[in-house]
């Protein structure tokens, strides 16, 4: 049987956590984890997070969540700040040989990663924060980096790095638990249904059908949070919605067919990446989708984007 893991996006709602350089911590926190749930997905486990947006979540709730999941292992994430500089790992005052264990392996291989980037290691402490005290399975709790110092947010606001170190920490993960890989990992179905289920779109759709331009600005303006501009589905008003916000800089109708080089590069814009200053590159914006994680194989700049994949790519954006 899989084994549970529950990822506690630390803060949220009411509680913006740490703050600084005009960062919320309970934003990155939800972001890494986010990234995280997307690379545990080609392992055979189950992931859940104890929130999906920006809500507002009690210690005890997240605990009782894990708690009532039976779950085999939480990971609390968070960003750290007091003028500090690192990374460093919690456990609960005397821990578990099984939670040392987990911590170790995770702890292990974040600095691994880290290390590459110049980034302090802090030690592995113990603590008697609240999520560690009350969840009955091995936890531990990561602080990763500090949101007061500049290097530090320079780090956390470049999109490779947060790719890399979230892949970092599911590697942790699944080397401590021993997770097998799954003989298939990607499952379209479940990448459209995610969509589904998160109101991004409205409408089911079939993973080899091709996404249309009208339906692509529809799902990137819910994506970005923007509100329908009509009572009724006006295709045109939202490319229009893009076009104004210099998410997209041509035109385009709502039944043209989205390719890749496109949409790489309009959602290289929507996430604030920019990858060159020069003329319009198609192979340097799918790189980049590469090179974040986004993407983990390469693709024709003018193939036409599947609606399994578009929502692949999404979901592991956002």
């Amino acid at each position: 049987m899989p084994l549970t893991i529950v990822i506690d996006p630390g803060h949220g709602g009411a509680d913006p956590g740490a703050m600084g350089f005009d960062l919320k911590e309970k934003d990155l926190n939800l972001k890494i984890c986010k990234r995280i749930v997307s690379e545990l997905l080609c392992y055979q486990c189950t992931v859940k997070l104890t929130r999906k947006n920006d809500s507002s979540l009690s210690l005890e709730a997240r605990a009782k969540l894990a708690n009532s999941l039976n779950a085999d292992f939480f990971l609390s994430i968070h960003i750290n700040s007091g003028g500090g500089t690192g990374f460093e790992s919690y456990v609960y005052r005397q821990p578990a040989e099984l939670t040392v264990r987990y911590r170790s392996a995770i702890h292990s291989e974040v600095v691994a990663y880290l290390s590459q980037h110049g980034v302090m290691d802090r030690g592995r402490k113990s603590a008697g924060f609240a999520v560690l005290r009350l969840t009955k399975m091995p936890a531990v709790l990561l602080e990763n980096l500090f949101i007061d110092n500049r290097r530090d947010v320079h780090l956390l606001t470049d999109e490779p790095f947060i790719a890399g170190l979230s892949h970092s920490i599911a590697l942790g993960i699944a080397k401590a638990l021993s997770l097998p890989l799954k003989d298939n990992p990607w499952d379209p179905e479940w990448e459209i249904e995610q969509l589904l289920a998160d109101k991004i779109i409205n409408t089911p759709k079939t993973p080899d059908s091709q996404a249309s331009w009208g339906e692509t600005a529809t799902t990137l303006n819910r994506l970005r949070g923007v509100s329908p501009p009509s009572a009724t589905w006006n295709p045109e008003e939202e490319i229009s919605l893009l076009l104004k916000d210099n998410i997209i800089n041509t035109p385009r109708q709502p039944g043209d067919q989205l390719l890749w080089g496109e949409f790489a590069t309009a959602l290289n814009r929507l996430r604030g990446r920019e990858v060159t200053s020069g003329p319009w590159d198609p192979v340097a914006e799918i790189n980049a989708l590469l090179a974040d994680r986004l993407l983990f194989s390469p693709r024709d700049t003018s193939a036409p984007v599947l609606w399994g994949e578009f929502a692949t790519v999404l979901n592991r954006y956002r």
